[in-house]
């Protein structure tokens, strides 16, 4: 049975993801959910998501879609944003568990994409190796973020297999 489940989030979750807490050296790299919820909230390609353990959010992503063309490997990809687990609750599995589900939660809600695309910091080596382990390949391009070089992995929803 799973630890942790994905929801769309909703304004019951503010409170909790306002009380995230981030190391110091992952906030470079990613920002706190009250800091890009009320934007996400205000466009209509933006769906800000809750990682949940039973009533406790754990952690929080947002989905993008239509991304720049930077950030996708085609015209139907979804772009992950701004994920994160609060710190209270890391180590504990739950960001590959919640990468895991991932696939599975966007074919449910957004069927008619057919890749994941995400923008990882060359110097995120954690997030790498946490992205390759569930399925995530490089698709040699890249960007420039704020701190530097970007590269965009993605997931291929039209695989058949999910790695476990």
């Amino acid at each position: 049975m799973s630890q942790v489940n994905l929801f769309m989030y909703t304004n019951e979750h503010y409170e909790q993801c306002d009380a995230f807490i981030l190391p110091e050296e992952q906030i470079q790299f990613t920002t706190f959910p009250t800091e890009v919820v009320s934007e996400a909230l205000e466009n209509p390609d933006k769906f800000p998501v809750v990682i949940k353990k039973g009533l406790e959010v754990v952690g929080f992503f947002v989905l993008h879609l239509n991304p720049p063309k930077t950030h996708r490997t085609d015209e139907r990809s979804v772009l992950l944003r701004a994920f994160s687990i609060d710190a209270r609750h890391q180590k504990q599995g739950y960001a590959k568990e919640a990468m895991m589900q991932l696939p599975a939660f966007v074919q449910a809600h957004f069927p008619e994409v057919t890749a994941i695309t995400l923008a990882v910091n060359k110097k995120n080596i954690a997030a790498k190796s946490l992205y390759f382990k569930t399925g995530y390949v490089d698709t040699l391009q890249s960007v420039m973020g704020p701190i530097g070089e970007q590269h965009i992995l993605a997931f291929d929803l039209q695989k058949e297999t999910t790695p476990q």
